[in-house]
């Protein structure tokens, strides 16, 4: 039960990265940040008022303020690494976090891996830096990490991996504090008021686009909300690090498939190869792991 979580989490945020993709064609990234934001406010406040809440403030305070702060500087450094770098230079760099995860939620949340789920993470890593190399020459997979790290776009990203590993250690521990629903309002009600306030203008001029492409934007979120909550849940029955590597390696190879099937781009023996490592790697994370 616990894998099918992760599992179905990983696609859903699979799918949020499509249909945001598509409606990046549509309307600016910052919109769709502000418009997502206010689609979570919505489900989570009737979740919220479904039910009784309660909030230790004072321990709240602090973790659940830097979360706000940490996902809303992360998706905007987030969008302006896709800005000024290519897709296929910075994505990758997201496999990072299960590695910065499995470091933070032990030193945070006291969950350590054993050997062999800290080397299922690194042949994770590696399983992705051969989707994106030139070539299966162990030269060209090692010197396409190198070409990522030299890229200004690509150490954006590195930093978005860091943050995005920390968010959901940051979840699970205002999860003591508050119910998952009134968590949940909070996050999304802080990040929409500092959007707003950054770029309210830029909404403004794009009301008609918005208007015009609703059903597309309604399906982003509702599939990014229904990722956040499986997401919530998966945290709350594993170790984040453990959720974050099926969930990024799903994430790289639904990727392959949606680029294939919506974008009409190549399947390469490259690519092939780079999902086997990765299998591998989360084989090694649940079973030869003991999980």
């Amino acid at each position: 039960m616990i894998i099918f979580i992760c599992i179905l989490s990983g696609i859903f945020w699979s799918l949020f990265d499509l249909v945001r993709k598509k409606t990046l064609q549509k309307i600016q990234p910052v919109s769709i940040l502000i418009i997502f934001s206010l689609g979570q406010i919505i489900f989570f406040l009737i979740w919220t008022l479904s039910g009784s809440f309660y909030i230790q403030f004072q321990e709240y305070l602090v973790p659940g303020l830097l979360l706000i702060i940490i996902s809303v500087f992360s998706a905007l450094l987030f969008l302006k690494s896709l800005e000024i770098s290519e897709l296929s230079l910075s994505i990758p760099l997201l496999s990072f976090t299960p590695l910065f995860s499995a470091i933070i939620s032990s030193i945070l949340l006291g969950e350590n891996l054993n050997q062999f789920q800290y080397i299922g993470i690194f042949i994770i890593i590696f399983g992705t830096m051969t989707l994106y190399s030139k070539s299966l020459n162990l030269f060209d997979i090692l010197n396409s990490f190198k070409v990522l790290v030299n890229n200004t776009g690509a150490k954006y990203m590195i930093l978005v991996s860091f943050f995005w590993s920390l968010a959901p250690i940051l979840d699970k521990i205002c999860f003591k504090y508050s119910p998952m629903s009134l968590h949940g309002l909070i996050q999304c009600f802080g990040a929409f008021i500092i959007l707003m306030i950054l770029n309210q203008r830029k909404v403004k001029k794009e009301l008609f686009l918005i208007s015009k492409n609703y059903k597309l934007i309604s399906i982003t979120v509702i599939i990014g909300v229904t990722a956040t909550v499986l997401q919530f849940y998966a945290i709350t029955l594993t170790f984040v690090s453990i959720m974050e590597s099926i969930k990024r390696s799903i994430g790289q190879i639904l990727s392959i498939i949606f680029g294939k099937f919506f974008f009409n781009e190549s399947i390469t023996l490259n690519k092939v190869f780079g999902v086997l490592i990765l299998s591998y790697g989360v084989f090694c994370i649940l079973y030869l792991g003991n999980y």
